[in-house]
């Protein structure tokens, strides 16, 4: 499982991940890390002297000054350097082998997209404790204090978007908190293992996605396509397993799955035979009548039988054949019904 640790400025995120260390956890600090590859990478040491300049670096050693000079110069600027370097931090980590991770920005800069993470331990700690830490720590006025952490997303919607939060207000004990995390993840671990897979439908993207693994908040799904790529899908995202949907037939209505098994045999497993995009009504509702006879000429619509042929298409092409097994529904599937649950 991987896991991301994030919080505002101030909260005390290294200490916490101290806590992690010194039960054996490695803690992969992404702004440590990310300096180390704008110094080692060659590949970033050339496309960021491309952004700003031969003077990005000097002897081989990355100009700091020139570069913060770029970044706020503009939004721009800012969201193509993290172009160039958060790939980069999220690849190394990948590569890592290391489970943990800490990012101040998870969620501001977009990382959290970058890669999948199983869950967001989010620590927090009360505004004016946070002040004084900053003001320790930096040397600075309490008005600089409040302007770094105006600059960062409210600490309220961190805590919204992550699966657990670590109050580190310097009286609750750190360990216990942990303690309970850590049992929970090993728990979901167990049950993630375990978990039928299923297949969904999210409006407004196309294709379809693989349900991968449950967190607090959302479902991680991965895209099955040629990217492979996973992402969190929220309540409002409409997500609907392909279990739950049914064709319209002049009687009852029948299972999606079982009209896929219907073509799967009609196909012999294989992806279908004729150009179903761009064919006539007439030859798409013929083919679907061999399909299924009996399906509502009224409710059943062309593009309801051209979406269901190219997620057949897919689901072939990803080696998924045996529907009536594969998109049988598991418990909390669809978000709504997990939601309504908690």
């Amino acid at each position: 499982m991987k896991i991301a640790i994030t919080g505002g400025i101030g909260s005390g995120k290294s200490f916490v991940c101290r806590h992690l260390e010194q039960r054996g956890i490695r803690v992969y600090d992404c702004d440590r890390e990310a300096k180390r590859l704008m110094r080692e990478s060659p590949a970033i040491r050339d496309a960021l002297i491309d952004l700003v300049g031969e003077n990005a670096y000097q002897e081989g050693e990355l100009n700091k000054p020139v570069l913060a000079k770029f970044l706020l110069q503009s939004e721009d600027n800012k969201q193509a350097v993290n172009a160039v370097v958060h790939p980069a931090v999220a690849h190394d980590f990948e590569m890592s082998g290391i489970s943990w991770l800490e990012s101040a920005i998870l969620f501001d800069s977009g990382f959290d997209r970058r890669t999948h993470f199983d869950c967001v331990v989010c620590v927090t700690a009360p505004l004016e404790t946070r002040v004084q830490r900053v003001m320790n720590r930096d040397g600075i006025s309490r008005e600089q204090a409040l302007q770094w952490i105006a600059k960062q997303l409210p600490q309220q919607e961190m805590v919204a978007r992550s699966d657990f939060e670590v109050v580190n207000d310097g009286q609750r004990d750190i360990d216990q908190q942990l303690d309970q995390i850590i049992n929970h993840i090993k728990k979901q671990n167990k049950q993630s293992k375990t978990m039928v897979q299923t297949i969904l439908s999210i409006a407004g993207k196309p294709g379809l996605f693989k349900l991968v693994s449950r967190g607090k908040m959302n479902l991680i799904v991965e895209a099955l396509d040629e990217t492979h790529k996973r992402m969190p899908a929220f309540a409002t995202d409409r997500v609907t397993s392909l279990a739950d949907i049914a064709m319209y037939t002049d009687a009852e209505d029948v299972p999606l799955m079982k009209v896929l098994a219907s073509i799967r045999d009609k196909e012999d497993k294989k992806e279908v035979s004729f150009n179903f995009k761009k064919c006539s009504s007439k030859e798409l509702r013929d083919y679907f009548a061999e399909i299924l006879p009996d399906f509502d000429r009224q409710r059943v619509h062309d593009s309801d039988i051209r979406k269901l042929l190219q997620w057949y298409n897919i689901l072939i092409k990803n080696g998924i054949s045996d529907f009536e097994e594969e998109l049988k529904p598991t418990e909390g599937d669809h978000i709504d019904d997990r939601k309504e649950q908690e």
